[in-house]
């Protein structure tokens, strides 16, 4: 077969339902070289820091509702609907969502091990 499709009621989330949801595509989609992710931010909702220094893999965010803060090592970069953010593996980054609405994103992941 030459594709996979999946969605978010193929996978858990991995995130308490209090926060949204953080649901990890790569293994239901048995993509071998790109991570996916489907999150969801409630208005206060706060991810982990961390970097991806350990595994090499550069980060894309990209909104698809609502809108995030990326708060980086030395700035916070604010990304809006239908925008994107690319991360370098060795930056530290958090995602904030500080604002009123639901933030949706995907996320891709590649170029770790």
């Amino acid at each position: 077969m030459s594709y996979t499709k999946a969605g978010i009621d193929d996978v858990d989330s991995v995130m308490d339902e209090q926060y949204g949801g953080m649901w990890f595509l790569r293994d239901a989609l048995d993509a071998e070289h790109v991570g996916v992710t489907i999150m969801e931010m409630e208005p206060g909702c706060k991810g982990k820091e961390h970097d991806h220094s350990h595994d090499g893999q550069e980060e894309v965010y990209v909104v698809v509702a609502g809108s995030v803060d990326v708060v980086l090592a030395d700035e916070t970069v604010t990304v809006g609907e239908d925008e994107a953010l690319r991360v370098s593996a060795a930056e530290t980054r958090q995602l904030t969502n500080p604002y009123d609405d639901v933030a949706k994103l995907v996320l891709v992941g590649a170029g770790g091990d």
